[in-house]
């Protein structure tokens, strides 16, 4: 039911807004030359937080230009496709990502669009966004840096991509997400 789900989408930073459910976080960063999301989410919440959630905050989601997806989980890629073909943005998984989208066959398969790399930057307009992969959660797990502002004060975001491990984790993917997670812990505090 929507009212265990849903969430009203507010504006964080400047040029940050939460577009995401009670459960699952989605982005929408605004630049000079229009919006990059962040996470589809499932496919059922696209529509209604993403979409809707961006008029509601008096912005154009037309403007979408890419939307970055942290891991292929449904949770947040479900809603990749719907966006896709709504609002035309460039799409953006690392490949092991991509692949593990491509053989979910509980959501509408979104095109092959962008293969992230470690390191890439990504810039629309006046702000660049850096893509680190950080595998763990999932084999192509992404993180990033989100340069935003506080009432015009540049400060810099860091998004983990993707954060649960259970018991039935495999100790190999255990050590690879303890691994990334000093990695990108060691990035974000070397960018300030």
């Amino acid at each position: 039911p929507r009212e265990q789900w849903y969430a009203e989408p507010v504006k964080v930073f400047d040029n940050l807004y939460f577009v995401g459910t009670k459960v699952h976080n989605a982005w929408a960063v605004t630049t000079s030359e229009g919006i990059i999301v962040i996470e589809a989410l499932f496919s059922y919440a696209a529509g209604p937080e993403i979409a809707d959630g961006l008029k509601k905050l008096g912005l154009d989601p037309v403007n979408i230009k890419y939307v970055i997806i942290s891991h292929g989980h449904s949770d947040h890629s479900g809603g990749a496709e719907f966006l896709q073909h709504q609002f035309k943005p460039h799409l953006i998984m690392t490949a092991a990502d991509w692949d593990l989208v491509e053989r979910n066959k509980r959501d509408p398969t979104p095109q092959r669009d962008i293969v992230a790399t470690d390191g890439q930057k990504v810039t629309l307009g006046d702000t660049t966004l850096t893509l680190y992969i950080t595998p763990g959660h999932t084999p192509g797990t992404l993180s990033m840096l989100i340069p935003v502002k506080d009432h015009g004060q540049p400060h810099l975001a860091a998004e983990w991509g993707g954060t649960v491990v259970t018991t039935r984790t495999p100790a190999p993917m255990l050590e690879s997400y303890v691994k990334s997670a000093q990695r990108f812990s060691d990035i974000a505090a070397g960018s300030g």
